[in-house]
């Protein structure tokens, strides 16, 4: 029947799903996910430099595939930008953290403003960002005062990169589907090959919850591929997105699968993953409905009891269950193949962590991670096998309490290992993700996390709860019940106590798998975000702003040869013009008179005219604080050199007042 209802209603609503997740991708404007950061660049975002360099590096916080690209833009005066970048950008050959873009005829470009537009595809987890990064050559065209902000801390579009767009909200959600498959799946697989094994095999019982679990491995084996392929495809648009403006082109999937990690380890889980239904197909072979294994007796209320059907052969088993005992025992010889895919898909998923892809103690992160989410699977998923599909069951049997009774003794001790386990992984992970415990609160991955583990310190009490006490209660009542005739009234009193007990652990149950769930949305929303970034412990500085006065500025004009200073080029200080002038043979030139006209390029603060008479052969002129150059900015000073009987010679010099 369960087969039949996924069929027939989980199927259609799936592959709706999905068409429905593909055309919304497509309109939705592009936004970026995590999780490769800018963390520094050459130049240094915001800082001044004395030429356009030939390659513009740009280095981030984690590897990055070849698809990722930065664009080096000129911006003119009034506000265009122009693409000088001389060919595609390309990661570094030896630093999978730098990407690298080279400048066309970087001697020939001018001063001003220039801008970095950046968009990078991570190659551990496929996520796409995006940024800006700006420096100046020479003064800033743009003509914006104030002090610029140095170093990678403005590079990053981080409110672009977390905005929760409706993109944004189907990525999370099928991020959460896949991990719900997951959970789930790796908690029903332990739970049946070694929880229910040896002892329990011959169980109608057992046999009739196998067959209630197979359509929902199916379930979860199928969800987990169709959601790996969907996330795969939501990645490719995204990036496409960004990188084309909003233009879709299915030819990145290609290089999203044979050019990152993360394609590479997206094609080895989803061979796993098939790899598994294949098993999955060959183990179950032969398997009768799940109706059809018999219970010998069911109950239709709390103390009303009736009889089922039993088809007896002449060695007192039945045909059903003869064939459920050779069906188990095809199962349980493949329990090492299925451990083993279990562990490898696990494997491939903390490989394409957030915490792995930026952690320093890299190999240590992946393996706490791998442990992680192994617990989590077992304890999670073991908790809704429980009190989905074994409980319930339990509960309509008349002689099933014992085996859930010693189900409980081995499930209680694996529950706590694999709750230390993961109270420690989650310990280790939060401290190699946030720097500090403010981020808690100030960091929207922080906050998640903080709610994350309150919902992790709720299931704990919950199933400290629930197994410590309500189980050696059942435990009890499941001893006692069997020493009282059973047409006494005490055991019809002991009987419904037991029922009491029973209902009110599949109601805990039913809170648990629901906080569960919860937990696991948490997950799915610190994928979206990311860990903070942790940029360099550096000072940067502005080399230019604090050498460009005393560098020395020499033309060659006419027959002249002038070298221009100001000293020292600062605001609120007392500034001198220096002009040393020579002719072409070097001779210094005494007898001109030189005229000065100084203003601001970017704005008009009055032009200021000064003459110096002849000098021996410097001409200089000095301006008092506050006088002239009065704002910090670029400022041209205008010369005109007059010797007696010949041409004037005319230029302009152009300095930068910090």
């Amino acid at each position: 029947m369960q087969l039949r209802f996924f069929t027939h209603s989980l199927l259609p609503a799936l592959l709706l799903s999905i068409f429905a997740t593909i055309c919304l991708s497509m309109l939705q404007q592009p936004t970026a996910f995590a999780h490769a950061f800018v963390i520094g660049s050459d130049p240094v975002d915001g800082s001044t430099i004395d030429r356009v360099p030939k390659v513009v590096r740009v280095f981030f916080n984690a590897p990055i595939s070849p698809i990722s690209v930065a664009h080096v833009y000129v911006i003119s005066p009034d506000g265009q930008l122009l693409n000088v970048s001389a060919a595609h950008s390309s990661v570094a050959s030896s630093d999978a953290y730098e990407l690298d873009t080279p400048v066309r005829m970087p001697d020939q470009l001018p001063q001003g403003g220039y801008e970095v537009r950046w968009t990078a595809l991570a190659d551990g987890d496929g996520h796409t960002t995006f940024g800006l990064i700006g420096f100046n050559v020479g003064h800033s065209s743009t003509g914006l005062s104030g002090v610029s902000t140095l170093g990678p801390s403005s590079s990053n579009d981080v409110q672009g990169v977390q905005t929760l767009s409706l993109f944004a909200v189907l990525t999370i959600g099928w991020e959460w589907l896949v991990l719900i498959a997951l959970t789930f799946w790796v908690g029903l697989l332990v739970m049946e090959r070694f929880i229910l094994s040896t002892p329990h095999r011959d169980s109608a019982l057992i046999a009739l919850a196998q067959r209630q679990a197979l359509p929902v491995q199916w379930l979860c084996l199928t969800g987990l591929l169709v959601g790996e392929a969907v996330m795969l495809l939501l990645h490719a648009i995204r990036a496409m997105q960004v990188l084309n403006d909003g233009y879709i082109d299915f030819g990145m999937l290609g290089p999203l699968l044979t050019q990152t990690t993360y394609g590479h380890l997206w094609l080895l889980r989803a061979a796993l993953l098939l790899l598994a239904l294949g098993l999955l197909w060959w183990t179950s072979r032969g398997h009768a409905p799940a109706q059809e294994v018999a219970l010998p007796v069911m109950r239709s209320g709390p103390l009303a009891v009736e009889i089922t059907r039993e088809r007896r052969t002449s060695d007192g088993i039945t045909k059903e269950e003869g064939k459920s005992h050779s069906t188990t025992q095809v199962q349980q010889s493949y329990t090492f193949v299925w451990i083993v895919l279990a562990g490898l898909i696990i494997l491939t998923q903390a490989l394409t962590s957030d915490e792995a892809q930026v952690a320093q103690l890299h190999v240590s992160t992946i393996v706490f991670d791998w442990l992680y989410l192994a617990a989590q699977c077992i304890w999670f998923g073991g908790l809704g096998y429980l009190g989905l599909l074994l409980l319930p069951l339990t509960l309509r049997s008349d002689s099933a309490e014992g085996m859930l009774s010693l189900f409980l003794r081995y499930f209680t001790p694996l529950v706590l290992c694999c709750a230390g386990v993961l109270l420690i992984s989650c310990l280790f992970l939060g401290e190699s993700a946030l720097s500090s415990a403010q981020q808690l609160l100030s960091d929207p991955y922080g906050r998640t996390l903080l709610v994350k583990i309150i919902l992790i310190a709720i299931i704990v009490l919950l199933s400290a709860y629930t197994l410590l006490i309500l189980g050696p209660r059942f435990t009890r009542q499941t001893v006692l019940l069997p020493v009282v005739n059973a047409e006494l009234p005490t055991r019809r009193t002991r009987l419904f106590a037991l029922e009491q007990t029973g209902h009110r652990m599949k109601q805990l149950l039913s809170i648990q798998v629901t906080v569960c769930v919860a937990i696991l949305l948490c997950a799915a929303f610190m994928d979206f975000y990311a860990p903070p970034i942790v940029f360099p412990n550096t000072t940067y500085t502005d080399t230019l702003s604090s050498t460009n006065a005393e560098t020395t500025q020499t033309k060659q004009v006419d027959n002249l040869s002038l070298t221009f200073q100001l000293i020292p080029g600062r605001v609120n200080a007392t500034n001198t013009l220096v002009v040393i002038i020579n002719d072409l043979n070097g001779k210094p030139v005494t007898d001109a008179q030189v005229y000065f006209t100084i203003n601001m390029v970017v704005m008009d603060m009055g032009t200021t005219r000064i003459t110096v008479q002849r000098g021996n052969p410097v001409y200089a002129a000095s301006f008092p604080k506050g006088r002239v150059f009065s704002m910090a900015g670029l400022w041209d000073v205008g010369l005109v050199v007059q010797r007696p009987r010949q041409a004037p010679v005319r230029e302009v010099f152009q300095v930068t007042i910090t």
